[in-house]
């Protein structure tokens, strides 16, 4: 924590011996806009859904209040939203209650844990649970 990842890096592969730089890390969910907009610049959002998710857009640098300093010639930025940690004011069921309850980080990431890969075989596990113990 509060170390630039990237140096890290470099440091321990050198330590490791071994002849590679690494002159960025990028999140896949940007990764994955910057790849696409490679072969279409029409493309504008890109969103991940698998063991966990997030989502990122273009926007116009002129309509972001919080950036400061210079702005990059193209007048556009990526805006990475990392929407899987939006946890409040989410309807939740009492088996998403009991997962996140569960979890090794409770009442955090609570958009993904209702939605996602890492997560959906212990809901429906507990569902199906209720269920088998459920007499009609």
């Amino acid at each position: 924590a509060g170390r630039d990842v990237v140096a890290s890096l470099n440091e321990e592969m050198e330590r490791q011996g071994l002849t590679m730089c690494v002159t960025a890390l990028v999140n896949d969910t940007v990764a994955t806009l910057a790849g696409a907009r490679y072969w279409d610049d029409d493309v504008m959002v890109a969103m991940i859904l698998g063991t966990g998710t997030n989502a990122c857009y273009i926007e116009h640098t002129d309509v972001i209040p919080k950036l400061q300093g210079s702005k990059p010639s193209s007048g556009r930025m990526i805006i990475n939203t990392e929407w899987g940690a939006f946890s409040n004011s989410l309807p939740l069921t009492e088996f998403d209650r009991d997962v996140d309850s569960a979890s090794i980080n409770p009442g955090e990431q609570i958009f993904e844990k209702t939605i996602l890969g890492m997560y959906l075989g212990e809901i429906v596990r507990r569902i199906l649970l209720k269920m088998a113990n459920t007499t009609a």
